[in-house]
């Protein structure tokens, strides 16, 4: 698919884009909040990150997430912020490493960049994280 194309479906529907993932991952969260109001926050932190291992449209198999994902899923200390980064990181990075890197050198994309971008999104995510706790 061309960057034209890519670019054109983000716009019409960007809940397609890392944008839409990170949305989707607070919507899942508040939803999982409101119907198990008592649980623990890890159980529903480990309740999203398995709604995401279990999703039909994944860019690898069950079992490479569930690889990827089975130290989060253990760790007890784990934060809300912290998975969803690792959600987006594995959704838009790891898993489409090779097809990522073809595209940065296309646009030759100079490290500086990419990190300045990998900030943007930790940003997003850290003031949607925060605007959720202010008004759950």
């Amino acid at each position: 698919m061309s960057l034209f194309l890519k670019g054109l479906l983000l716009k019409i529907f960007p809940s397609f884009g890392p944008k839409g993932l990170i949305d989707t991952q607070i919507s899942v969260y508040k939803r999982l909040k409101k119907k198990f109001p008592k649980a623990a926050e890890n159980d529903i932190i480990n309740s999203l990150i398995m709604s995401r291992i279990n999703a039909p449209l994944s860019p690898s198999t069950k079992h490479e997430e569930r690889l990827h994902y089975e130290s989060i899923l253990q760790n007890t200390n784990k934060k809300l912020e912290d998975v969803i980064w690792a959600i987006f990181e594995y959704e838009n990075v790891l898993s489409r490493e090779a097809e990522l890197n073809l595209q940065l050198q296309k646009i030759n994309a100079q490290p500086v960049e990419i990190e300045q971008e990998y900030q943007r999104w930790k940003k997003y995510i850290m003031e949607c994280v925060e605007k959720l706790r202010k008004n759950p």
